[in-house]
């Protein structure tokens, strides 16, 4: 069997819920997926099944149409009223006195109108207000008797969207099965938090499939599902609607967890002097009454032109009902002769068998680059979403927000810190940025601040394009050290978004908590509240030395032509005085030096041939001051 990875940060994820969502990370609206290719002559022949319905058939539905349905029930274990509900609109309390948080649409289901809600805010807003404390939600629906008629394989979907506050251990969420009405006895629990950080929203609409064949498949009688909020939550909303449950098929992986990265990280941009071996990881689950034999992993690399590195895991056997972890035995280290060319990850699971839902085996990544300077965990998006700007618990407004970074290969010089600014936000709006090294000896681990900007009012140009703030140009604001974890974040006290772009990796991958949010601030030990965010903040380290440099003002002492180059160019040096040249790689290693005595203007040509693809810096050093240009070698 492949191993298991074992390097989760944070709660293990156990449960055998599946969200069936796409990519983990994704560009705004972006649902991609590849499209299976199998081997026909490979597929196993196997035994007809009495009273099989086609995959996907359902067998039981409720979409609360016409209300709640006669015979379910519900009941609040704390004996406030804290129920669940049936609702068919958006909610808002953001105007009642007290004032609550929530502020939200409905949930998009397929069949829109009502549906069930647990309103967390709604019922701890006064209690929160008078007395600072809140009670955590023991609130659950249960249905009526489901009637099973004997399939092999049962799987039960349904929608729901939920934000959540405040616990990060001790959740309990779970959708509950039992063949007794009672659930005193034969009583089955699945997670359905499907591994949503604690504070941060779900994404808009979340299709869960929970595979319950190994605890009732055969079965010939009747069955009864809970929808239970049991612990953790306190405030916010859970929405749940369309719950039906189909036959799930002999032959059907479902994949979830796809993840490819770098020392546990998943960048969208990699400098050159970072780049690391990059791994890859998936989950699958038979949910088939059939053993899948000859499983693998398929890793696809595609540069834009063409496939350049596809490599299988060992084959191995998932049993009916049965889920195994796939990783692949070799790495793969970007090139780093080319910049700035996109590469696809494609992630797809493949069996001896033909699959009957192929669409759920394969994960199509955005694609990610190698850069000369930039290291980003967003998606790039051109058209940002927004992010903070919400009140969070106790009316609190200040907060800081953004993304956690490795440090590995060397040390660096940071020379920037490029942010964009959500579309929301208002003009005139304060904010700094910051940047912390994380202690992870203490606990909760510690942040020391290295370098804040001063204070800055957003314009107009700042609202969705990027911003880079730093105190000199071609001076750094901070020296990063390998092996040290930092913490780069923007700082508000009211009104401002963030812009954000894609989606972090789902809770239970082998990743850092990429992104997170504090009130008010991550320096502050005894912080109000800290949560994971979902989305990415559009954040980023800059190690350009160039930075904030004008290398196009008619104030520049040299010029270099042609540029980019193959490999000869000339440089043209107007000045009076005694120069010195120098030619540095993106990793900082000076590769030429030379001392020029100018008066006047000369032309001098230099060579790099021989020298990798890439980005090089050309600076001229004298007494007055030092010019810097970039030169792209082709």
């Amino acid at each position: 069997m492949n191993k298991l990875y074992t390097i989760f940060l944070g709660i293990l994820f156990s449960s055998i819920a599946f969200a069936q969502n796409g990519a983990n990370k994704g560009f705004e609206n972006q649902k991609t997926q590849l499209t299976r290719q199998s081997d026909i002559s490979k597929i196993i022949p196997t035994p007809p099944q009495q009273n099989k319905k086609a995959v996907g058939d359902t067998i039981w539905s409720e979409d609360f149409t016409n209300g709640f349905p006669a015979g379910w029930s519900v009941y609040d274990s704390t004996g406030n009223n804290y129920n669940w509900v049936i609702n068919n609109s958006d909610i808002n309390n953001q105007t009642s006195i007290p004032p609550g948080y929530t502020n939200t649409s409905a949930i998009a289901s397929e069949s829109g109108g009502n549906h069930m809600l647990l309103f967390g805010d709604e019922y701890n807003r006064v209690q929160q207000a008078n007395t600072s404390t809140s009670v955590e939600l023991n609130s659950f629906f249960q249905t009526s008797a489901i009637n099973l008629t004997g399939q092999s394989a049962v799987t039960v979907n349904f929608q729901q969207k939920f934000n959540r506050c405040c616990a990060n251990a001790g959740i309990i969420s779970n959708m509950v099965v039992s063949t007794d009405p009672t659930f005193t006895t034969n009583v089955e629990k699945y997670d359905i938090v499907n591994g949503e950080s604690t504070g941060a929203p779900s994404q808009i609409l979340i299709n869960m499939s929970i595979n319950i064949s190994d605890f009732v498949g055969g079965l010939n009688g009747d069955i009864y599902l809970r929808f239970h909020v049991e612990s953790g939550t306190t405030h916010y909303y859970w929405m749940i609607d369309d719950i039906y449950i189909t036959e799930s098929g002999l032959n059907n992986i479902v994949t979830d967890n796809g993840f490819y990265g770098l020392n546990g990280y998943q960048y969208t941009k990699i400098p050159v002097s970072q780049v690391q071996p990059i791994d890859f990881y998936m989950e699958a689950y038979n949910t088939g009454s059939v053993d899948q034999t000859g499983t693998n992993l398929k890793v696809d690399i595609y540069d834009g032109i063409s496939s350049i590195f596809n490599d299988n895991s060992t084959n191995t056997t998932i049993n009916s009902f049965g889920r195994d972890t796939f990783e692949l035995n070799n790495f793969w280290i970007p090139p780093t002769n080319q910049l700035n060319i996109p590469y696809t990850v494609s992630l797809d699971i493949f069996s001896d068998s033909l699959d009957e839902t192929p669409q759920n085996n394969s994960i199509i990544f955005p694609p990610f680059e190698i850069t000369s300077a930039i290291l980003a965990l967003d998606d790039y998006s051109a058209t940002p979403g927004n992010g903070g700007g919400n009140t969070g618990p106790n009316g609190v407004t200040e907060y800081e927000a953004g993304n956690q970074f490795d440090i590995v290969n060397q040390n660096e010089d940071l020379y920037a810190i490029q942010m964009v600014t959500g579309p929301n936000t208002p003009v005139g709006t304060f904010i700094d940025v910051v940047i912390y090294q994380i202690d992870f000896t203490v606990q909760p681990e510690g942040y020391i601040e290295l370098w804040r900007s001063v204070s800055y009012a957003i314009t107009t140009a700042d609202i969705g394009t990027v911003h880079n703030f730093y105190d000199t140009p071609g001076t750094p604001i901070a020296a990063l050290t390998t092996g040290e974890s930092y913490f780069v974040a923007v700082h508000s006290a009211v009104d401002y978004e963030f812009g954000v772009s894609g989606i972090n990796p789902s809770y239970g991958t082998p990743s850092a908590r990429h992104s997170g949010i504090r009130y008010p601030n991550m320096g502050n030990p005894n912080a109000n509240s800290s949560f994971g965010l979902t989305n990415t903040p559009m954040i980023r380290l800059n190690f350009d030395a160039t930075v904030g440099i004008d290398t196009d003002n008619e104030a520049t002492s040299f010029s270099l032509s042609p540029n980019p180059t193959s490999g000869k160019f000339t440089i043209s040096i107007n000045s009076e005085e005694i120069n010195t040249l120098f030619i540095t790689n993106t990793v900082g290693q000076e590769i030429l030096s030379k001392t020029i005595n100018t008066i006047g203007k000369i032309e001098e040509e230099i060579s790099l041939k021989g020298y990798d693809k890439g980005i090089y810096f050309i600076t001229l050093k004298s007494k007055t001051g030092n010019q810097t240009s970039k030169l792209i070698l082709e």
